[in-house]
């Protein structure tokens, strides 16, 4: 039977090492990575099915397989051509990656793939976060305070690329194993959440100049442009929730425990002024946005630029 990985889910950072456990496994293997939103998925496996010059074995990685979820593409995939590979046999390793909450199991071709090796990464939700930062400080051999987790997690945001990118800079400052309330205030930025709400607010405000110097900022923290669009649609959609929720007569702990967010996150998004219309308006805009970046009707380098210039 062949080896193929189908790799999904809205956690970015949990799907990215997946792939990098997958590549040290097979490193001795030929490495190929295709883009589905550039190619049709027949082109990965013509490579896959043809012989390596420089070893016998390749390893093929298909990122942006949309065609297997229920977003329609601008590239007529040969989804044929997929079912019939997977009948047969191959010493090649063929990876198929989206990053989607879900695929559309109706699809015949989703169907023989889950017999295969499926992987499925959600986003974390609260209590898994503190899991996550607790872990990733005794894999580094440092403990967290309570506390210190709790101010950490609301300065940064759950994006887990930030989250260790904030905790090993805290590896490299502290002289001793405990990590305190005090070295989150010294250490710690409001990266990724004060930047996005404050982008929210320029946004709102139809600020061009100041919108485009936090995507600038956002970018240089390594915030690609497609992951940066469903983040701000999401805090769009949070916006949208928590101010319903206060207008229905809810209190904060209320919104906490239905949503799951942090009381940090519930603040900022119900101080963004903006009426619900217009919330559902923008994230309406976003995933329109987002949904033409991966059917490949807009450039993907320029969709978010041009997103905001037109405010």
């Amino acid at each position: 039977m062949n080896k193929i990985y189908l790799i999904y889910g809205e956690e970015d950072y949990l799907i990215d090492k997946e792939i990098s456990k997958i590549k040290k496994e097979y490193k001795d293997y030929d490495l190929i990575s295709y883009d589905m939103l550039d190619n049709n998925i027949s082109i990965a496996l013509e490579d896959a099915l043809m012989g390596s010059l420089f070893s016998s074995n390749k390893l093929i990685i298909c990122n942006n397989c949309y065609f297997l979820t229920g977003s329609k593409c601008t590239i007529e995939h040969d989804i044929d051509s997929l079912l019939k590979y997977l009948k047969i046999e191959s010493d090649n390793i063929l990876v198929l990656t989206v990053n989607s909450e879900s695929l559309d199991n109706r699809k015949k071709v989703v169907k023989e793939l889950n017999k295969f090796d499926v992987y499925k990464f959600d986003k974390l939700k609260s209590y898994e976060l503190n899991k996550f930062v607790m872990d990733y400080c005794t894999l580094n051999k440092f403990k967290i305070n309570n506390d210190a987790l709790s101010l950490f997690l609301e300065l940064v945001s759950d994006n887990l690329y930030i989250i260790t990118s904030e905790l090993d800079k805290l590896f490299l400052y502290k002289d001793n194993n405990i990590i305190d309330k005090e070295d989150i205030k010294t250490c710690t930025s409001r990266v990724i959440n004060t930047n996005i709400f404050d982008l929210i607010n320029a946004i709102v405000d139809k600020n061009v100049d100041k919108a485009l110097e936090l995507y600038d900022d956002l970018v240089l923290v390594n915030e690609e442009e497609i992951k940066l669009i469903v983040t701000l649609a999401n805090q769009f959609r949070l916006i949208y929730q928590v101010k319903s929720m206060f207008k229905m007569g809810y209190s904060q702990m209320d919104i906490v425990k239905t949503l799951d967010v942090s009381p940090y996150r519930i603040k900022l998004a119900n101080q963004v002024d903006i009426s619900l219309n217009d919330a559902l308006e923008y994230l309406n805009k976003l995933s329109l946005l987002d949904e033409y970046i991966k059917t490949g009707k807009v450039d993907k380098k320029n969709a978010f630029s041009n997103f905001i210039l037109n405010l």
